[in-house]
C-alpha cells in the first residue's frame, strides 16, 4: 500500500520479538530499499544472510538493492550466488540478464534471459530484458519481437512500451517509436526513460526545441539521469564554463557509487561543454576519462582486424570482380556513401538527399546482416569473405532483391536513387559490386587526425570497439585506408572521392561535380542541407541541422599535444 513508514515500524517490532528471524530482516531491508535508505537496507540484508546463508532469495533481493545504487558487479555476484544455491531460480536469471545488459555483456545477458524464459515462459520482465540484450547487440527486429511478446503478456508494461520505442527508432521507424513512447507516458506520466527516448526521436526528426523540452522533463523526473544530461549538452551551444549545467554534472559525478556507464556519460557531456568554451586541455581530460571507462567494456583485437582486411583483399581480387554478374537494369541502383565514421558521410547524405531525385534510407545494416547468412546460403560452411567465391547467380539475385526491398521501404518510388550511408560498408565494397555492378559509391575522406579525434570525442555504442583508445583508432584507420586503396585498384567502377574539407570550403563546386558524376542535374536545395526534412539517426543528428560551418576543419590543432599516440599509429610527423 506504499505506507512504508508504518510497514517499517511493524517490522522493527517483529525483530524486537524475533531477532533471529531472517524473513523479518529481509522484509525490513526491502522496505528500506523502497524508501531509498539503501545503506540501512544492505545492513538488514546482511543480517538476514548471516542468519540463513543458504537462502537464495536473500542474495537475489540484496542484488536488487546493490543494483539500485550502482554497485553492479556486487549485484551480479549476488545473483550468481542465488543461482548457485537455486539453479532453477527464474527471477535471479532475469535479474542477472538485466544487469549483464547494463554492463554491456549482451551475449551473456541474452543467455540468462533465455534461461529465465525457459523456466517461466510467461515472465513479462524476462521477455523485456531479453529485448534489451538483443537491442544492445544491434538485433533490433528480434528485440522488437521480445518487447511485443512482453506486451502480449502484460499490455500495460510501461518499460516494454518505452523500450519498444527505442527499438523502433533504431529501425528507422521513428513515428511508430513516438507512438510507443506516448503510450508509455500515458500509462506512467512520471516515467523519465520514455521522455528521453521521445526526445531522441524528435532530435532525429530535427525538432530540436521539442527534443530539448523532453530531455528537460526527463531530468525533472529523474535529476540524476545521465543519458538525458548527455543529449541535452549535445544540442546546446555553451559559451561559459560557469553555465549551471557544469555545476550539475560535477555534482552528479560526486554521487557515491555512480556506475561506470553513468560516469562516462557525464564526462563525455562535460568534455563537450569545455570544448565549446575553448578550454581544450580540460575538455581532453574529460574525454580521456570517459573513454578509459568505456574501453573497459570492449576488447579491440588489432590482429583479427588486420586478418579480416587481409582476407578481404585476397578474396576480392580484380579477376573475381571482373566476372560478369547478372543485374536487373530496370531497377535503380542504390547510392552507397562510405568512409570512416565521422568523416562527413552524414553531411554528404543530407546534401545529396535534398536533391529532388535522391532519397535516403540512412545507415542500413542490411549488407552487414547478409554476411552471417552467406555460409548457410552457399551450404559449404565457408566463412565470409571466402563465401564470396561461391555465390551463384540465384543467391546474388535473392540478396539483391531483399536489399532493394529494404532500401525502398522508407524512400518510396518517386526518386531515382536512394542512399545507403552505412560507413562500415567500406569493408564490403567487393560484395556490393557483385550485387550491384552499376551502383555508384561515394567515398568520404577527412584529415585523419580530425577523423580520429572526432571518433574519440563521440560516445559511440560499444560495437565501435576501436573508438575508445587513440592507438586503436589509429590502427583501425590504417586498416580502413589499406582496404580503400585496394578497392581503388580492383573495383570495376571508379569511386567518387569527396573530401570533407573541400565540401566545407567549396561547397557548390564539389556538389556540382558530384551530381555530374551521378548524371543528375543541379538542384539548389543541395546547398542548404540543414533544411532537409529527412530523419537522421547518426551521431551527427545535431550538427547536420545547422548551416554548413567551418569550425570542425582543423579542430585537431587545439588538441595536438594530446595526440602523440594517434600520430604514431597513423605514421604522421610531429606537425601535419
Amino acid at each position: 500500500m506504499d505506507e512504508y513508514d508504518e510497514a517499517l515500524a511493524r517490522y522493527d517490532r517483529v525483530i524486537e520479538l524475533l531477532p533471529e528471524s531472517a524473513e523479518a530482516h529481509n522484509n525490513r531491508a526491502i522496505i528500506l530499499n523502497k524508501m531509498k535508505r539503501h545503506a540501512e537496507a544492505l545492513v538488514s540484508f546482511g543480517k538476514a544472510i548471516a542468519l540463513t546463508p543458504r537462502h537464495a532469495e536473500l542474495y537475489n533481493n540484496r542484488g536488487v538493492a546493490l543494483q539500485d545504487i550502482g554497485r553492479l558487479e556486487d549485484a551480479l555476484a549476488d545473483y550468481d550466488k542465488a543461482i548457485e544455491l537455486k539453479p532453477a531460480y527464474a527471477n535471479a536469471h532475469t535479474n542477472r540478464g538485466a544487469i549483464l545488459a547494463t554492463l554491456g555483456r549482451y551475449y551473456s545477458a541474452l543467455a540468462s534471459c533465455n534461461q529465465a524464459i525457459e523456466l517461466t515462459p510467461d515472465s513479462t520482465e524476462a521477455h523485456n530484458n531479453r529485448g534489451v540484450a538483443l537491442q544492445g547487440m544491434g538485433r533490433y527486429d528480434e528485440a522488437l519481437a521480445s518487447y511485443d511478446q512482453a506486451l502480449t503478456l502484460t499490455p500495460d508494461c510501461v518499460e516494454a512500451h518505452s523500450n519498444r520505442g527505442a527499438a523502433l527508432r533504431e529501425l528507422a521507424r521513428v513515428d511508430e517509436a513516438l507512438t510507443s513512447c506516448d503510450r508509455a507516458i500515458s500509462l506512467r506520466p512520471g516515467y523519465a526513460d520514455a521522455y528521453h527516448t521521445r526526445g531522441v526521436c524528435l532530435l532525429n526528426k530535427g525538432d530540436l526545441e521539442q527534443a530539448e523540452s523532453m530531455f528537460l522533463r526527463a531530468l525533472e523526473l529523474k535529476p540524476d539521469f545521465p543519458d538525458a544530461v548527455f543529449e541535452l549538452t549535445c544540442i546546446r551551444k555553451y559559451e561559459s564554463i560557469d553555465h549551471p549545467d557544469v555545476k550539475n554534472i560535477r555534482s552528479l559525478l560526486r554521487k557515491p557509487r555512480a556506475s561506470l556507464f553513468e560516469r562516462d556519460c557525464l564526462y563525455f557531456s562535460l568534455g563537450k561543454i569545455y570544448d565549446d568554451c575553448g578550454h581544450y586541455d580540460e575538455a581532453f581530460a574529460c574525454y580521456r576519462l570517459a573513454n578509459q571507462m568505456r574501453n573497459r567494456f570492449v576488447s579491440y583485437d588489432p590482429v583479427k582486424v588486420a586478418e579480416l582486411t587481409n582476407s578481404i583483399i585476397e578474396v576480392f581480387s580484380k579477376e573475381l570482380l571482373a566476372q560478369p554478374f547478372e543485374f536487373a537494369p530496370d531497377k535503380p541502383s542504390p547510392l552507397f556513401i562510405v568512409g570512416m565514421p565521422r568523416s562527413g558521410t552524414t553531411l554528404i547524405a543530407q546534401i545529396l538527399s535534398n536533391h529532388h531525385g535522391i532519397g535516403t534510407a540512412g545507415e542500413l545494416p542490411t549488407i552487414l546482416d547478409f554476411l552471417p547468412q552467406l555460409p548457410r546460403l552457399i551450404g559449404n560452411g565457408a566463412p565470409y569473405p571466402e563465401t564470396a567465391r561461391h555465390l551463384t547467380p540465384l543467391i546474388i539475385a535473392g540478396l539483391r532483391n531483399e536489399y532493394l526491398i529494404r532500401l525502398r521501404r522508407d524512400a518510396g518510388s518517386a526518386v531515382s536513387r536512394v542512399i545507403d550511408k552505412h560507413p562500415f560498408n567500406f569493408r564490403h565494397l567487393g560484395l556490393i559490386a557483385m550485387l550491384f555492378p552499376k551502383a555508384r559509391i561515394i567515398h568520404c575522406t577527412r584529415h585523419p587526425l580530425d577523423t580520429g579525434l572526432s571518433n574519440y570525442f563521440q560516445r559511440f555504442r560499444l560495437s565501435y570497439d576501436y573508438s575508445f583508445d587513440l592507438r586503436n583508432i589509429g590502427h583501425f584507420y590504417g586498416e580502413y585506408a589499406r582496404i580503400m586503396e585496394h578497392w581503388r585498384r580492383v573495383l570495376p567502377s571508379a569511386l567518387i572521392e569527396v573530401s570533407y574539407e573541400d565540401v566545407i570550403t567549396n561547397t557548390e563546386q564539389i556538389v556540382r561535380k558530384t551530381l555530374d558524376s551521378l548524371g543528375l542535374e543541379w538542384d539548389g536545395r543541395c546547398l542548404a542541407p540543414h533544411t532537409n526534412p529527412s530523419t537522421v539517426y547518426t551521431a551527427s543528428k545535431w550538427q547536420v541541422r545547422q548551416p554548413i560551418y567551418r569550425e570542425s576543419v582543423g579542430r585537431w590543432r587545439h588538441y595536438e599535444k594530446h595526440l602523440t599516440s594517434l600520430k604514431e599509429m597513423l605514421q604522421l610527423g610531429q606537425r601535419c
